[in-house]
């Protein structure tokens, strides 16, 4: 059922979504708005993110981030979106996609669909690890309306598994910070990929590790 789960992941995220030519300026400039602000609440937090800094990554006027975003809490929140959004719709395709799996064979699907999200865009998740740090309303917003549903859907599926008696008796709120924790933290941290292998391949190897450590253990 492991080749099952993978042709799952093929059919869904594994190929990388072209980024749509934009249909006008207006549309690029707001494109290439986010993708600094993106890089700049990551690195920076919410704090100290600039926006005249943003808009010169962006090449960009400065009243035109107000043009487009009015506010730079707004501008936080469209970023949030346009950095999470994709997770959101490629983990409710692969709910979809696996219903018909085992929830052992779901929880391969969902933890290697994951891992490649987290190895395509692994400054993404800095800008969750600044907010974390500040322990901000934006945090609770973030939650809210992103982490909680990818969280959700990830503590279902262990309660089923465990139900089924496929995984053991854990609390799942360790395990689900332990499987995120595993996956982000290898992208997330002092990484720098290898040049003669892709960002696909490192994903699944990196999701065979996480898989086999945690599904079967490390102990001889």
């Amino acid at each position: 059922m492991e080749e099952a789960a993978r042709h799952i992941i093929v059919g869904v995220v594994t190929t990388k979504p072209a980024r749509a030519a934009a249909a006008s300026d207006e549309a690029g400039t707001r494109s290439a708005i986010l993708d600094a602000a993106l890089e700049a609440f990551s690195r920076d937090g919410f704090d100290g993110a600039s926006l005249p800094k943003i808009a010169r990554a962006a090449h960009v006027g400065h009243p035109l981030i107000h043009y487009h975003f009015g506010s730079k809490d707004n501008l936080w929140r469209q970023t949030v979106e346009h950095a999470f959004g994709g997770l959101i719709s490629e983990a409710a395709m692969i709910e979809a996609a696996s219903r018909d799996l085992s929830p052992l064979d779901r929880l391969r699907v969902l933890i290697r669909a994951f891992t490649l999200f987290a190895a395509r865009y692994p400054s993404h998740f800095g800008l969750i690890m600044s907010e974390a740090r500040a322990n901000t309303e934006r945090l609770a917003w973030l939650q809210n309306n992103f982490l909680g549903d990818f969280v959700g859907r990830l503590r279902r599926i262990l309660a089923e598994a465990q139900a089924a008696k496929q995984i053991k008796e854990m609390p799942i709120k360790h395990l689900d910070l332990i499987i995120v924790g595993a996956v982000v933290l290898y992208f997330g941290v002092n990484f720098n990929p290898p040049e003669d292998v892709s960002i696909e391949q490192l994903a699944a190897d990196h999701a065979d590790c996480v898989l086999e450590a945690i599904l079967r253990g490390i102990a001889l």
